[in-house]
């Protein structure tokens, strides 16, 4: 069979492959990607705010994001540190200056009583509470827990970035005390 002809008929397979697809399942494929292309814009336009740093707090708790989870790989990976602080009476997570998320649409953050957290099985075997969507996935930016007791404040085990939209691990740290 000649190249062209193979060509004509491979796109006629696959044209005809989407026309028997549902107009539902349509709409969906062109939902995610229209989804997936403005979130990963959005991402990319949110690189260049300048960065967020409280002044003034308190480190009760830090981390570094870990690079070699079982979940991530080249494009679901997040590097840099970040620190639960405490300024007049409410608790923050403030995202480091050095910390860069991988390229992704929908972004969010989240915090666990759970430690460990390094794959979409375990982000999704423990219970996480949705602090809210990052405001930029390279450099510093905070986050308010609003009051928190000491008690809830000590039960709080990890932090991980999530790609909300396609259920995607990006990076995760558990939290330690300084002077354990």
């Amino acid at each position: 069979m000649e190249p062209t002809m193979m060509t004509h008929m491979t796109r006629a397979l696959m044209i005809g492959a989407l026309t028997a697809l549902p107009t539902a399942t349509h709409a969906g494929l062109f939902d995610d990607l229209k989804a997936a292309v403005t979130g990963h814009v959005a991402d990319f336009q949110s690189r260049s705010l300048p960065d967020q740093v409280l002044d003034s707090a308190r480190v009760i708790a830090s981390g570094q994001f870990r690079t070699d989870d079982p979940g991530q790989d080249f494009a679901h990976t997040g590097k840099g540190g970040l620190s639960l602080v405490t300024r007049e009476g409410d608790v923050f997570v403030q995202l480091h200056p050095d910390v860069e998320i991988g390229l992704a649409p929908d972004l969010y953050l989240y915090l666990s009583m759970a430690r460990g957290i390094d794959s979409e099985e375990r982000f999704a075997a423990t219970e996480q509470i949705e602090v809210g969507p990052l405001v930029k996935g390279k450099g510093a930016s905070y986050y308010s827990l609003g009051a928190l007791s000491d008690t809830e404040i000590n039960a709080l085990g990890s932090v991980t970035v999530w790609c909300k939209r396609f259920g995607e691990f990006m990076a995760s740290t558990d939290l330690v005390v300084p002077g354990e």
